[in-house]
């Protein structure tokens, strides 16, 4: 058995230089992977934060509303959480919803999601229950605002809500 030349045996610096720049690549290209899969991380975090308190804010309006008529609860409302969520504030609106009168029988032309109808009774059934449903339902909007690397950020979510024990009248106003 022949041993190898020492003088030929080992790698050239050349050789080297090489498997350690692909050394470096591998290395880069994991570290931006790791970084990008931490900032995902962070951001899913931040983002069930911001929406466990959105419900929050919705569950403590729901509460105000129950049982209330509408003319007392608070149309805007707005305040800043308490620790360890300091750094969030939120704001609210409870609107009125005004529901389309889908019954036009004077129009020329009809037009989509219009009903005709020659039966006055129709009529004045559908006007009652669009009035009934306006005067009972409302659009809860809560917008929770946050700084992120010096950024203005906010999340906004809306949730509809309907009481139907609203006072039932029979005017067709």
């Amino acid at each position: 058995m022949r041993h190898p030349d020492p003088k030929k045996a080992g790698f050239t610096l050349l050789e080297v230089m090489i498997a350690i720049g692909i050394l470096a690549i591998g290395i880069g290209a994991i570290l931006v992977a790791e970084n990008n899969s931490l900032d995902v991380t962070l951001r899913a975090k931040r983002m069930t934060t911001v929406a466990t308190l959105a419900r929050n804010i919705l569950v403590e309006t729901e509460r105000e509303i129950q049982g209330k008529t509408f003319d007392e609860t608070k149309t805007d409302a707005f305040g800043k959480f308490d620790a360890p969520f300091t750094e969030y504030s939120w704001e609210r609106k409870v609107k009125e919803i005004t529901f389309p009168n889908v019954m036009n029988p004077n129009s020329g032309e009809q037009k989509a999601g219009e009903v005709r109808t020659t039966d006055p009774n129709v009529e004045r059934v559908v006007k009652m229950a669009t009035n009934f449903l306006s005067k009972s339902s409302r659009e809860i909007t809560v917008k929770i605002k946050w700084k992120d690397k010096g950024q203005d950020q906010e999340f906004n979510v809306s949730q509809y809500w309907v009481d139907l024990n609203h006072e039932f009248k029979m005017s067709t106003d």
